[in-house]
């Protein structure tokens, strides 16, 4: 898949209150009403963090209210216990289409005037699936004394779909839900000790598809004071008003209201479930719009922030055991489907003998799918945004994440299948601590905890000042001019290195001299 597919009832069973008493008196008043937090140790230290969940940053976007932008909070009376993870919003059989909240965590122990760097953090999971609340901010905001807050938004059919009538917000639910967020944070996080000048946006996979879009939104401007991009390239996964009509099609088909004369009145009165059965049968939904945002960025029409962005080294290769069971010929008839008359150097550089052993050729397709930036993953397409936003923004920093031993879970249809640093594999190094990232975490070497501990600080640095560096870290050069990229390493050996390195290491001179491959090349 492009994007990643977190695990919903991993979501669904994240932390409520896990031994933890509420914190008396660990009240805060928003806009919506007074809500009482608690208090929770950081695994494996003294730290404590405060935290709040399922805190309402918007009206639930149900009846009269689906498919309409995000609408204001409902006030309530009394105050509302933040100690129950959200539901994650309708994807494959579980959810709710209530799901508009964030979880903040933040510092015990704060006083009160206290304006804190903000981290506001958006998942990734395809615009299909994900959650907030399997990204604990805790140990983030405790270790460099940040706030930390995590958003959900609507998801497929819910967050996607197109149809007139729907208003200017049609196709990107999903991604006004986000400025929503941003704009509620924005209002509301002082009251957390939080400061309202000082957000930052730090996305991954569709997250960062989204994030794309922000950042060339003329209406979001002021909502952010810079953004993170993670494995995303600002080039695909963007459908134009026809491939989002087609789509449409289908899912007004599957949900049986394609011959209703008013079918988004038709859609609106369908339960939950008949909805998302048709979402999902539809396949991936994507935002809408007629141009690719780095078409925009390049030509220096966005909202202009610091923007730190970066993949990791072997993206693709998870994606490559998608294709079990192939051979020679298979392989090369899907590298000419791909490139057509620059199949011949393709298959040079990545020829089907490339590596040994029982997934030989499973890992070469993999190879492929980075270098080539085809999913918008990692790859040469990243380098090229992070040339354009160095080129017309203010400051830019570019990552590549080299672990390539990081803990991954076994897949029993694969045995023995290495995914090295394939997508999304360092979110364990970020947020160790819950959902499938809490299983992984828990074999970290020594090492590995200390590159995770660096990569956090690099991250608050950069959400504290738009710059990642700070005392104790590897000196971090910006990109500019020909560029430089920090190379995430173990044993200390985390370095800048000129982005021609990167570029050499993807074989970027093939992949820019060919145009940029948008079809997903799925099995």
């Amino acid at each position: 898949m492009k994007k990643t597919i977190l695990s919903a009832a991993a979501c669904a069973a994240l932390l409520v209150v896990s031994g933890e008493s509420l914190a008396s008196g660990l009240t805060v008043s928003t806009e919506g009403g007074t809500l009482q937090g608690f208090t929770k140790t950081v695994p494996g230290t003294s730290s404590r963090a405060e935290v709040f969940l399922g805190v309402p940053f918007a009206a639930p976007p149900v009846g009269e209210n689906r498919w309409k932008k995000a609408q204001p909070v409902k006030v309530w009376k009394g105050v509302r216990m933040a100690d129950v993870a959200p539901n994650v919003c309708k994807q494959r059989g579980v959810g709710s289409e209530d799901c508009l909240y964030v979880n903040i965590y933040r510092p015990a122990g704060m006083k009160a005037g206290k304006k804190l760097p903000v981290a506001v953090y958006g998942h990734g999971g395809a615009n299909i699936s994900g959650g907030a609340t399997e990204h604990d901010g805790s140990r983030m905001a405790t270790e460099n004394n940040v706030v930390v807050v995590t958003l959900q938004h609507r998801l497929g059919a819910f967050g996607f779909l197109s149809l007139p009538g729907m208003g200017e917000e049609a196709g990107n639910f999903g991604v006004s839900d986000m400025e929503a967020a941003l704009a509620w944070v924005r209002r509301n996080i002082g009251a957390f000790g939080g400061d309202p000048k000082r957000v930052t946006l730090i996305t991954e996979s569709s997250g960062s598809t989204n994030a794309c879009r922000i950042l060339v939104d003329p209406k979001a401007k002021g909502l952010v004071n810079g953004v993170v991009l993670q494995s995303e390239d600002c080039v695909h996964d963007v459908d134009n008003a026809k491939q989002a009509a087609v789509r449409a099609e289908k899912f007004l088909k599957k949900a049986g209201c394609d011959g209703a004369s008013d079918k988004l009145a038709c859609l609106r009165k369908l339960p939950t479930d008949t909805l998302a059965v048709a979402s999902a049968a539809v396949g991936l939904w994507n935002p809408v719009s007629e141009t690719s945002a780095i078409s925009e960025i390049q030509k220096g029409n966005w909202i202009k922030v610091p923007v730190l962005s970066g993949s990791n080294k072997e993206e693709g290769r998870s994606a490559g055991g998608a294709y079990l069971g192939w051979g020679e010929p298979e392989y090369k008839a899907w590298v000419e489907k791909l490139v057509g008359q620059n199949s011949g150097k393709a298959l040079e550089l990545y020829p089907a003998g490339k590596y040994k052993g029982n997934y030989a050729l499973q890992y070469v397709i993999g190879d492929f799918i980075t270098d080539s930036g085809m999913r918008g993953l990692g790859g040469c397409t990243n380098l090229t945004l992070a040339d354009a936003l160095g080129k017309t923004g203010p400051a830019a920093w570019f990552y590549t994440f080299e672990d390539s031993t990081v803990p991954t879970d076994a897949n029993p249809k694969r045995p023995g299948y290495d995914n090295a640093a394939s997508h999304a594999s360092e979110l364990t190094y970020l947020f160790p601590d819950a959902g499938r990232y809490l299983r992984k975490s828990v074999r970290m070497t020594p090492a590995q905890k200390k590159l995770a501990k660096e990569m956090r600080a690099y991250w608050a640095n950069f959400a504290k000042t738009g710059n990642p560096n700070g005392k104790g870290l590897p000196a971090w050069k910006p990109y500019k001019g020909n560029g430089y990229v920090m190379a995430l390493r173990l044993n200390g050996k985390s370095r800048s290195l000129p982005a021609s390195y990167f570029s050499d290491l993807h074989k970027c001179s093939f992949w820019n001299s060919i145009p940029v491959v948008l079809d997903r090349g799925d099995r």
